[in-house]
């Protein structure tokens, strides 16, 4: 029975984790594309909530996110590509995804809660790159 364990445990380490990084990396490596295709439409979203230089925050935003979703999506330094994603995505979350505004509705808040979810899975991924980095 320890046998059957041990093997399921190797195979979610061996496929599991990096497919979880790559679905986890997803995101990121489209919406990235897209600020940096449509620079102007990403441009309006921050300019509406008052952020200066609003297309050089898009540009930027779309190589962070490229940058470090191809680096998560591919494994090298996971830890690192997730923590940056995850400082990202903070002020992203309060600033674009408040549920405490004025305009917030239903959706907002589904969005707000989706980017907490993404939050966790790059925390876990920052998390299980620091104990398999510490063996």
């Amino acid at each position: 029975m320890t046998t059957r364990y041990a093997v399921s445990t190797d195979l979610v380490r061996r496929y599991g984790y990096p497919a979880a990084r790559v679905m986890l990396a997803a995101i990121f490596l489209l919406t990235g594309w897209d600020k940096l295709a449509d620079r102007h439409d990403a441009a309006m979203d921050i300019a509406e909530v008052g952020l200066p230089a609003p297309v050089v925050l898009a540009v930027l935003a779309g190589v962070v996110e490229l940058v470090c979703g191809v680096l998560l999506a591919v494994g090298w330094r996971a830890a690192w590509a997730a923590g940056g994603l995850f400082l990202f995505l903070l002020p992203v979350t309060v600033l674009l995804e408040n549920p405490l505004a004025a305009s917030a509705d239903f959706g907002t808040l589904i969005d707000f809660l989706k980017n907490l979810a993404i939050m966790g899975g790059l925390l876990m991924v920052v998390l299980w790159e620091r104990r398999r980095d510490a063996r």
